[in-house]
């Protein structure tokens, strides 16, 4: 695994444990996140850490798996991609779903920093 393979899945584990402030030592200030299906958008930290905050506080996930990551990077930008298996029950209900995650950084070695996020269907 590369540093940055470990950076994510640092971030994964932070909204997966409800600690959300923390999420600030991984996403950018201006961060970009665009949900399924690419039409709606969030900008910023505090949007992007108040979605975790509202999923988790209505869900609770049973399974959370990744693989398949490829990273690329090239000076102070990185893309992280990677699979993701997920099981969650939102109120009396129970939900699956699967897809690809595409993570844009900046900042390079050290100072890395999510801009963009977006899921794309599995």
């Amino acid at each position: 695994m590369t540093d940055l393979t470990t950076f994510v899945e640092a971030m994964d584990r932070c909204w997966m444990e409800r600690r959300f402030l923390d999420l600030a030592d991984f996403l950018a200030d201006n961060v970009v996140i665009v949900a399924p299906g690419g039409v709606q958008r969030s900008q910023g930290l505090e949007a992007a850490i108040k979605s975790y905050r509202e999923f988790m506080a209505h869900s609770s996930v049973g399974r959370f798996q990744t693989s398949g990551y490829v990273v690329t990077e090239h000076g102070t930008t990185a893309v992280v991609e990677y699979d993701w298996a997920m099981s969650w029950r939102t109120g009396a209900q129970n939900r699956d779903a699967a897809g690809r995650e595409v993570l844009t950084l900046s900042g390079g070695p050290g100072a890395w920093r999510v801009i963009w996020r977006m899921q794309l269907p599995g």
